[in-house]
């Protein structure tokens, strides 16, 4: 932001204080000076202007703030006094406000019999300070209002609009725009232009259209100043490829109530550089749709005024002892409440409170902490002192960054890489894992991916497509982050169900990813137990999903990943996947295990191969075993399943590994043919199970 200091000295008297001294204020408040250009005529400041601050992007701003920062009286232009004539401006023009959410406020004022012709050198002058060169006097005009009051304005040749009326409005599919530039824009309607009765003439906040561009013959003028939705000016700019010092200004946002000032004071250099007459004006707005705002009698003259709601201002309380708890020093209340009035945020004491009514130009300030800020910056950070010693206090991990860092190593023991991925997926890769209503953010912000993950299968997926991309064919993956699945039965203003989660994928079978969770819960709690229950689960392939719980509460799921979803990503190769709650798995872990020695005995393994019906699962074999109770039983252990032609149709052979130790001798064959002996009869009688030759 280029500054002229002649510029300035219009509304701040800065006496005999130096370049280099205006420029270190500028910086002391938070509006750094990269450079200093000195002149015989001017000296302009380079600044740097926070995103924040789009006050402070015209002279009146910066002025504003030097002279709160000084303690000099402000002096901004005498807007009194803008005599119109009839016919009125409504008699003349009309405004229509389509969309109400993307141009809060539109103003239109009608001037006729202008002479457009060359600025006066005073104005050329300052324009080319900051880096503008001059077009006319009515456009000239629009600019050097912009640069003093922050407010983009624009001028249209009112004779060259179709009906001489605008209409605010969503471009439609197909429409085009040659925008002053020659620029041919390819619109589409989540662009808002400006148009007459018959098409575009603007792409609103950003350029105006060749066509009804102000020219030598232009006799009529409309101004326009208006209001409009940051959000939707920044991805329009972005699309067409236009930027423009309009567009930099509406992407951050303008003074609601500063557009009809900065119309007024454009109407008053009008008059005075082109000759012609304001149209007046009367209460009535006819042609206006959406909500209007009657203005004060000496704001009224001339406009026609579509204000879908009109400001109201709100109040932000500070209180004086919390200021001195963050800056660490102590600034009396009075001092703090001195410098909130500099700033003509009205400041009242109440109940111990200093409550502040926020004007229409600082729209950042909405919490007590802006308003902390304010007072330091202005109070002077070079008053808080600086030590030759901090005092840091040491605090140890906390229990969930422990176990979670036992969990990270856990899966990259098992062979598994970490994964960092982005927070947003699809509506069709929610969809994929039944999600049907997921939670979106608004289509105005993000198009596409639009969509807060209920997985983190979704991301690694993705992942995983990238990875194939480039040749990587066996991929094994982890993440551990944020989910955002919504509540059963939400509605609109329900929050989501958000949770960590820890998901797994890989390119190998389900018995990998199962290894690799025993392993991590080992990890966390050698005696927790995971459960597994058969389970019909969207985005897992049918008869190859299942549930499980760690010590009895529902903790996941874990099986193949569909075929539709393969389909999806594009993946050639089968993959298996779990998702798991980190709750539930952290609530078992241990953050400290105790000692047991290493056995003195060693131990005795005896692998078996059983003829089981196919409906049996290893969770009833392994609890057949359990219920035994035998205390030599040290690990049970699946190891595969076969069916073949060895086996019977409707029976499957399922082979396990038990392993016996005794802790007070070496344990005999005889002795483990007896425990051998005890699992192969209960299996046979509660399973029916035969022993497998």
């Amino acid at each position: 932001m280029k500054v002229s200091l002649n510029w300035l000295t219009d509304y701040v008297n800065l006496g005999s204080h130096s370049a280099q001294q205006i420029a270190d204020v500028l910086t002391r408040i938070g509006l750094v000076c990269d450079a200093i250009d000195e002149t015989d005529a001017d000296v302009v400041f380079d600044l740097d202007v926070t995103s924040n601050r789009p006050d402070c992007l015209g002279h009146v701003g910066i002025a504003r703030e030097l002279a709160t920062a000084l303690g000099l009286p402000l002096s901004q232009p005498d807007l009194s006094g803008l005599k119109a004539a009839k016919p009125t401006a409504a008699e003349l023009t009309s405004v229509q406000v389509l969309d109400a959410d993307l141009c809060p406020r539109y103003t239109a004022r009608v001037i006729r019999g202008v002479r457009v012709g060359p600025s006066p050198a005073w104005m050329v002058d300052r324009l080319q300070a900051v880096g503008l060169r001059s077009v006319n006097n009515i456009v000239d005009v629009t600019n050097y209002v912009m640069l003093e009051y922050s407010q983009p304005l624009h001028s249209f040749d009112m004779d060259r609009l179709s009906e001489g009326r605008i209409v605010v409005r969503r471009a439609k599919a197909g429409e085009q725009i040659v925008s002053i530039d020659g620029s041919r824009c390819e619109l589409n309607p989540a662009m808002l232009v400006i148009a007459d009765a018959a098409h575009p003439v603007a792409v609103a906040g950003i350029m105006g259209g060749l066509e009804s561009e102000i020219g030598d013959k232009t006799v009529n003028v409309l101004l326009e100043s208006a209001r409009f939705d940051p959000m939707s000016i920044r991805q329009t700019s972005r699309n067409l490829g236009l930027l423009s010092d309009s567009s930099y200004r509406f992407e951050r946002g303008v003074d609601p109530v500063g557009v009809e000032i900065a119309s007024r004071r454009a109407c008053q250099l009008i008059l005075q550089l082109a000759g012609g007459q304001l149209a007046d004006h009367v209460p009535t707005k006819r042609g206006a749709i959406g909500a209007t705002f009657q203005l004060p009698p000496q704001l009224a003259e001339g406009v026609v005024d579509v204000w879908a709601t009109p400001f109201a201002p709100a109040k932000v309380a500070l209180r004086p002892e919390r200021t001195n708890k963050i800056l660490g020093i102590d600034v009396p209340a009075e001092r703090q409440l001195e410098l909130l009035q500099s700033l003509g945020l009205s400041p009242v004491m109440d109940a111990g409170k200093i409550v502040c009514t926020i004007p229409s130009h600082r729209a950042d300030l909405s919490r007590e902490i802006d308003l902390i800020e304010e007072v330091c910056r202005l109070h002077g950070l070079d008053k808080i002192p600086l030590y030759d010693r901090l005092t840091h206090r040491v605090v140890g991990p906390s229990r969930q960054e422990v176990l979670r860092g036992r969990l990270r190593r856990a899966m990259e023991s098992s062979g598994f890489d970490e994964a960092m991925t982005f927070t947003f997926c699809d509506p069709a890769e929610a969809g994929l894992f039944g999600f049907a209503q997921p939670i979106c953010v608004d289509e105005r912000v993000r198009k596409t991916n639009n969509v807060l993950r209920p997985t983190l299968l979704c991301s690694l997926l993705r992942v995983a497509k990238n990875n194939q991309d480039v040749g990587n064919t066996d991929v094994n993956l982890y993440e551990i982050a944020s989910v955002f699945p919504p509540k059963p039965h939400a509605t609109a203003d329900d929050l989501p169900d958000e949770y960590t989660g820890l998901a797994i994928l890989s390119q190998r079978s389900a018995t990998h990813i199962r290894g690799a969770l025993d392993s991590a819960l080992a990890q966390l709690s050698p005696t927790a137990r995971l459960d597994v229950t058969p389970a019909e689960i969207a985005g897992l392939a049918e008869g190859a999903a299942a549930n499980f719980t760690i010590d009895g509460k529902p903790a996941g799921h874990i099986g193949m990943i569909s075929q539709a979803a393969l389909d999806y990503y594009g993946l050639e190769q089968p993959c298996s996947a779990a998702m798991v709650r980190l709750e539930p798995l952290l609530a078992v872990a241990e953050m400290s295990w105790k000692y047991r020695p290493l056995p003195k005995f060693p131990p005795i393994r005896r692998d078996l191969s059983l003829l089981l019906d196919e409906a049996v699962t290893w969770k009833e074999l392994s609890e057949t075993i359990r219920a035994l109770n035998q205390p030599e039983l040290e690990e049970l252990d699946y190891v595969g399943t076969y069916r073949g032609k060895q086996v019977p149709p409707g029976k499957k052979s399922l082979t396990l590994t038990l392993t016996y130790r005794s802790a007070t001798e070496t344990l005999r064959h005889e002795q483990a043919d007896a425990f051998v002996a005890q699992v192969l009869a209960a299996a046979q009688k509660r399973l029916a199970a035969e022993l497998r030759a």
